[in-house]
């Protein structure tokens, strides 16, 4: 009786690893994502730093992160992304990009990443973009509704993202240094939003990238999201859209996913019970199979 339960269990084991996708077993290296980066010179005279991944002849998809994060924030999904020929950006003033010292406003955004895609020859792309991403997706999809064939807009809002005198504003626009040498914002900023354990190894190098940020970038961001509700632009997107937030948001809660759901009534969604603002790096078991299947709708697989 024991050999055949020890049999069952063996098989059961094998059976459990055949039906996780191979890809979603390796996780990404963390210490050499610096290394895989790619350059590209914009016409507006910006450099762009992104990495490359999955399959070249796969579906474009264009990853964009938030405010003071960098393409290493994704690499928790990729894994999940495999089959799409993943385009992993560093937006401008973040990674190993160019910092000029104009302008950041998801317009200006929005406009690089077009840039972009026309720099590499792709004509059209799926496009997930994670909180200030989200809203710079938002843009692009209806600046240029041929260019967008799919948009996630994830830890997201159609509200104004920013208001003068709230936490944010004052740890970042009215603080007098820089908010990356402050140690407790830091920690609110990178581990405060995610009120589930998130990969240390992860963590430890996306808060060097973070510390990387100059000052006029901290500032700027956050001056040009003031008072401007982004679901303006909602009207003109043509693209399939699926909104993914989480209940334990502290940024973007649950009246912010409302706002969404109303400027996007056609919308797929979904809402990750117990997870924080960076909920793709939280439990990317979760979202990432979400996501994946929501980029495959459509496209004959």
């Amino acid at each position: 009786m024991f050999r055949i339960k020890l049999a069952l269990a063996v098989m059961l084991c094998v059976l459990f690893t055949l039906a996780i996708p191979a890809a979603a077993a390796t996780p990404v290296d963390q210490a050499g994502w610096a290394m895989r980066k790619q350059f590209v010179r914009l016409p507006n005279a910006v450099r762009l730093a992104y990495v490359e991944a999955g399959k070249p002849n796969g579906p474009p998809l264009l990853l964009l992160h938030g405010f003071t994060d960098s393409s290493r924030i994704w690499t928790a999904l990729l894994p999940y992304l495999a089959d799409h020929h993943v385009l992993v950006l560093d937006q401008r003033g973040h990674g190993a990009s160019d910092a000029p010292a104009c302008c950041y406003s998801p317009t200006v955004l929005a406009e690089d990443a077009r840039l972009f895609l026309d720099a590499l020859g792709i004509e059209r792309a799926s496009v997930v973009g994670h909180s200030l991403g989200s809203m710079v997706g938002q843009v692009l999809a209806a600046e240029h509704p041929q260019r967008v064939d799919k948009l996630v807009l994830a830890a997201s809002t159609a509200l104004a993202p920013i208001r003068r005198g709230d936490w944010l504003w004052q740890r970042t626009v009215a603080a007098s240094g820089l908010p990356s040498q402050d140690a407790v914002f830091m920690a609110e900023w990178t581990i405060g939003a995610s009120p589930t354990p998130v990969d240390p190894l992860l963590v430890r190098y996306w808060d060097e990238d973070a510390k990387r940020i100059p000052h006029h970038v901290w500032r700027a961001i956050p001056r040009e999201l003031l008072d401007v509700p982004v679901g303006r632009y909602a009207a003109d997107v043509r693209a399939s859209v699926l909104i993914l937030s989480a209940d334990a948001d502290p940024l973007f809660t649950a009246e912010h996913h409302q706002s969404l759901a109303r400027a996007y009534p056609k919308a797929q969604s979904k809402v990750f019970a117990g997870l924080g603002h960076n909920f793709i790096v939280e439990r990317p078991q979760e979202v990432g199979p979400a996501l994946a299947a929501f980029l495959a709708q459509g496209d004959g697989r």
